[in-house]
This record gives structure tokens, sequence and C-alpha cells, in this order.
């Protein structure tokens, strides 16, 4: 049975997290022995002179002020360094800050980085019941759901063994099992469930729907827009500390993927959508593309093979792409990508050049095109076309220019066929 959240008196609108101007300050050292330096420096004063400073200070939150009602389920997103896990643990009570407050009104369950939380020399069975203690859960309760959480980390013998053994996947399985059994008003999660396999987040992200269901709070770190956009009511966009939005999910990731792109040197501009195209991005795609210096795209057509625009097409039926684009500088390394999303922008397919290994020459200014090649090999619905073209760097593919809406597909569902996104052909046999 899926964990049930405490009852509770207050009304389904009471805030449950009330967060109100927190900064946390850390001392930052280049050196360990600086750090004995300065407490040495700071207990021995010379006469007239300030003591000498070793360290610098960093600040990873900066005044941050936000509250969280019960039941609702927060999407916490931001690039690494931005202040996302210190937050959180501070939420969780394992840091203090350095000013503001914070009132949690309720149990809370939180899984934070890996390794937190759990002795690495107890067995799981032991850190099972030393973590449920700690989070107020009786020994008769733990008894009566230690099956539960056995069956969800699904170790097997390594149950008994000391957590030290452990993968990192192993860990995270056992630690999420015990963190969503102890019925908490307030499930804190890190982005300790990527360590995991796909099976076991497609597991962990279908009990989150469940407590969702429940009426338990989430906060949920990640670095998915999908996941943000699918399982959240509203989403905070941390950047360097601050808190630059906190609103509806599309909002935040809209602002988020432009700040990307805009720290690789692009900038966002507004395009004309032809007019049959309109309804498509009224229904939620997005109309923004973006592009740098180095890249501009020109033109999209989508066409059937034979180079006829158009926008239908039946099951399986090939379909091209055709994107114009105008190089201004010099890319040695070029790459380019595409996806193929949901009207509601969830990206259900994309690939890259890169990806696919394809080697690509060196492009000099001017005027070039390319044409995917693809084939509807997908369920009856709505595909939004994304395009973008980059260079490689470091391994790493680096956008210039990207259109979040590029044109749409509609392909005709299947007789008899199902519904959905996906279009596995289904047979069905039946035997007695």
């Amino acid at each position: 049975m899926p964990p049930v959240a405490n009852p509770s008196p207050e009304p389904a609108d009471h805030v449950l997290v009330n967060v109100e101007r927190i900064s946390k300050l850390f001392r930052i050292y280049d050196k360990p022995a600086d750090r004995l330096r300065q407490s040495l420096a700071s207990r021995i004063r010379m006469p007239g002179r300030a003591p000498r400073e070793y360290g610098r200070n960093f600040w990873a939150l900066h005044d941050v002020s936000f509250s969280v009602k019960r039941g609702e389920t927060i999407g916490i997103i931001g690039r690494n360094g931005s202040g996302k896990s210190t937050l959180l643990q501070i939420i969780a009570g394992t840091l203090s800050p350095t000013s503001g407050e914070i009132e949690v009104n309720g149990r809370i369950s939180a899984l934070l980085e890996l390794g937190a939380g759990f002795n690495p020399e107890f067995s799981g069975r032991e850190n099972v019941l030393l973590s449920a203690r700690i989070m107020g859960v009786s020994a008769e309760e733990i008894a009566a759901r230690f099956h539960e959480i056995e069956a969800f980390a699904d170790i097997g013998e390594f149950i008994d063994q000391p957590v030290k053994t452990y993968s990192s996947g192993m860990y995270v399985r056992l630690a999420f099992a015990v963190a969503i059994h102890v019925s908490p008003d307030l499930l804190v999660v890190d982005e300790a469930l990527a360590v995991g396999d796909t099976a076991f987040q497609t597991k962990c992200l279908t009990r989150i729907r469940d407590m969702q269901k429940a009426g338990v709070t989430i906060l949920l770190v990640t670095h998915s827009t999908n996941t943000l956009v699918e399982y959240c009511d509203r989403a905070i966009y941390l950047k360097r500390g601050h808190l630059i939005k906190d609103g509806p999910c599309r909002d935040v990731v809209k602002l988020y993927a432009n700040d990307l792109v805009d720290e690789e040197g692009g900038r966002a501009i507004d395009i004309d959508v032809p007019e049959g195209e309109r309804a498509a991005s009224e229904s939620g795609a997005e109309t923004k593309k973006v592009e740098s210096d180095k890249t501009s795209i020109l033109d999209v057509k989508i066409t059937d093979e034979d180079g006829r625009e158009r926008t239908t097409f039946s099951f399986d039926d090939p379909f091209r792409v055709t994107v114009s684009i105008r190089v201004s500088q010099p890319n040695l390394r070029p790459c380019f990508g595409v996806q193929l999303k949901s009207v509601d922008d969830i990206v259900l397919w994309s690939t890259t050049t890169q990806h696919m290994n394809i080697a690509m020459d060196a492009l000099e200014p001017g005027t070039y095109h390319f044409t995917w090649s693809l084939r509807a090999n997908f369920s009856g619905n709505r595909y939004v076309v994304a395009i973008g073209v980059g260079d490689v760097e470091s391994g790493e593919y680096k956008r210039h220019a990207r259109l979040p809406y590029a044109g749409h597909i509609d392909v005709l569902p299947q007789a008899d066929g199902g519904s959905g996104w996906l279009a596995p052909c289904p047979a069905f046999d039946f035997s007695q």
C-alpha cells in the first residue's frame, strides 16, 4: 500500500513550510591548513593590528523567501552551485541558516545527497531502524512497515550487509524506501534519484504520484525540466543563491532555458509563427527561438519524402525536417540537434549529430541547409518539432541557436491501436 500522509486538522491551504529571508554564509579556504591558521589568528591578536584573513566568504543563499501549502509539489531548479541543496538541507534541519527564519509544521522525511543519514558501518536493516526512529516512528510502526521497505528497496541479501559495501544505486534504493514509508507530511528529495537506474526512477516517480494523491507535500530538486513540468504544481528557480522566479512550471522552465543560452552567448528573440501553425503554439508550444551571433536559424520546412510541405502523416510515414542556417563565425566542430515534444512542451525524443557519431566538417561563414529524415512511428497525436544548432566544446554540445517551436506534425491514430505517445503495435493472444 502507498504511504499515507499523517492526518491533520488544518485546512487544505495550510502553510506547511514558510521560508523568510533565508541567507547562508560559508567560509571558504584554499588549503585545509588555512582553516587552522584563521582559527589561531582570530584568537591571537596583535595590539593595533587586525587579524589576518586566510579565507573568504561565500554566500550560498541570499535573502530567499517562499511558502509551501499542504499538499503542494514544488520543483526547485538551477545550475550546480545555485544553492538548491543548501536550501533543502536548511529546510530538513541538517544546516542552520546564517540569517532568516524557517518554519515547518509537520514530519519531514528527506532524501538528500548520497551518503547523508546512514552509518556506513551499520547494515541496511540497522540503518532502516535507526533512521525511522530518528524521524519519530515508533518501534511498532517500523516493524509493521519493514517488509514493505525491504520489498521496495529490492536489494536482496544486502539488507543485512554493511552500507559501506553498497553501490550508489543500492544506497539510494534503500534511502528512498525509508523516506517514503515513514508517513511524512513533507518529503524532501534532492537529486539523489538521478543515481538510480531508469526502472527504479520510474518506480520512485510512480510512488511520488501516490503520495501526491495522499496529500503529502513534496519539495523536489531536479535538472529534468520534463519531471518539473509533469510532477510539480509550481517551480522555484535559484541562480547563484538568489531566488529568480517562483511561479508556474512552464514560465520558470522558459526563463531557466533562456538563461542557460544567455550564459553561452545567446539571446532570446521573438519570431513569427505561420498562421496555420499558430494553433499549436497557442495550445502550449513555445514560440521563441534562441540564437547567438555565431549562428542563425533562417527557415524550417516539414515535408514528406517527395518534398511536399505537409503536417499530417499516417503511422510510420517518412517525413523530413529541412533547416536553413547562417553561420557568421567559423565553426570547427558543428553539431545539430532535433527534438520531438508534446504540445505542452514535454520532450518525448531527441538526438544530436554528436550522439549519432556523425562526423561533421568545419563550417566557414555562409548559408547552409541540413535535413533530418524521420519516420512517424508513434501514436496518433500532435508532435512539436524543435531544432538546435551549435558546436562541440570539451566533449559537450554547446548551443548557438535553438528554435523550440519549428513546426508540428499530426500523426493519424491507428485503427484499434490504443492511445498515448507510443505505438508499440500491440497484438493479443488468449488461450485456455
